[in-house]
């Protein structure tokens, strides 16, 4: 029987976390929590706020994690549990939650307001207010 010998479990993807690439993965979550963190605070506070510098920022840090990430994570994230790299996730996977909920909230109130603007304006054409002969247009 020429069977692949078996390899007792390897603590090695955790090993590979430590160090200056782990210590880059770590900075890499942090930075995107903080930015999930200023979108959510900005979204609470009502502040003027431009989303799509927001979106540019994230974009940015998703791909600051992904580059940082690779080659270190193992394929299954139970390996990773009590390690620094899980409770920093664990952080950003609760700001996103957080900055998802918010986001919902504020997606719902502007299809509000877009349909109260819509219903608005389909009234508005339909009692003649702007219709061509009254106001005095003709061919």
């Amino acid at each position: 029987m020429n069977e692949a010998p078996v390899l007792p479990l390897s603590s090695e993807p955790v090993d590979r976390l430590s160090g200056p690439a782990g210590d880059a993965l770590i900075a890499a979550i942090s930075k995107a929590h903080a930015v999930v963190e200023a979108e959510t605070r900005a979204l609470r506070e009502q502040a003027s706020l431009d989303l799509r510098a927001f979106e540019h920022r994230k974009s940015q840090a998703l791909l600051e994690l992904t580059r940082a990430s690779r080659g270190l994570l193992p394929a299954g994230v139970e390996s990773l549990r009590g390690t620094p790299v899980a409770e920093e996730l664990g952080h950003l996977r609760e700001a996103l939650d957080a900055n998802m909920t918010l986001l919902a909230k504020h997606l719902d109130a502007v299809r509000e307001i877009a349909e109260v603007i819509s219903r608005a304006m389909l009234e508005a054409e339909s009692d003649g207010t702007y219709s061509e002969r009254l106001a005095g247009w003709r061919p």
